[in-house]
């Protein structure tokens, strides 16, 4: 088999995953949000949708979909601490910097859900990135070091809408089947902070 046969191959198999991924994700965002309602082969098709979505997700989002496949593990006591720029430059972040810097406490950050939406804008699209991983997180300043602080967790009932598709509505993901998995063990919470440094805030 060729490379070029196997890269089409590939392209191929990676959309159909996708596509039934997706398929099969707007079917159980109909199913009302309670441990109850969902059986023990559903439970299992969320937890490995889970995991199609971080690997498919990860070149798109890849801090959010990072922090989603954490939650396959226990976390420690302690937060896990990862070093990253990602997040400056968003207008929501500095804005918070700014107020944590004067207030000398965590500043929380939010994020209307609508900002999650694929969009081929560099800036909206950075907008995006960051919001899914860090809304309803929160910005301190230390030093010269800037920490967002997020608890890695899911809502029990939340849209998340991520690729609008003209005509048809909008793709996306209901969080609150993820903390159905919650509910129930199979996934994990706890604390992540993301880390950067920057002499000027001295």
């Amino acid at each position: 088999m060729s490379i070029r046969t196997k890269l089409i191959f590939s392209i191929l198999t990676f959309s159909l995953i996708s596509c039934f991924s997706l398929y099969r994700l707007d079917q159980l965002n109909s199913i009302p949000i309670a441990p109850s309602n969902f059986s023990w082969i559903n439970k299992a098709e969320i937890y490995t949708l889970g995991l199609a979505i971080g690997a498919i997700g990860y070149p798109l989002y890849p801090e959010v979909a990072r922090e989603h496949l954490m939650m396959y593990r226990p976390f420690s006591d302690k937060p896990k601490v990862i070093k990253s720029t990602f997040f400056r430059g968003s207008p929501v972040v500095e804005r918070a910097i700014q107020k944590s810097k004067k207030s000398g406490k965590p500043y929380r950050l939010a994020w209307p859900s609508s900002t999650y939406r694929l969009s081929f804008n560099p800036d909206e699209y950075k907008e995006a990135r960051i919001a899914l991983a860090l809304n309803g997180g929160y910005i301190r300043v230390e030093g010269d070091n800037v920490i967002a602080t997020i608890n890695i967790k899911y809502p029990k009932k939340s849209f998340a809408p991520l690729i609008p598709i003209k005509g048809l509505g909008t793709i996306g993901v209901e969080e609150g089947l993820f903390w159905v998995l919650q509910k129930e063990g199979w996934l994990h919470s706890g604390i992540v902070e993301w880390h950067t440094s920057n002499p000027q805030l001295k």
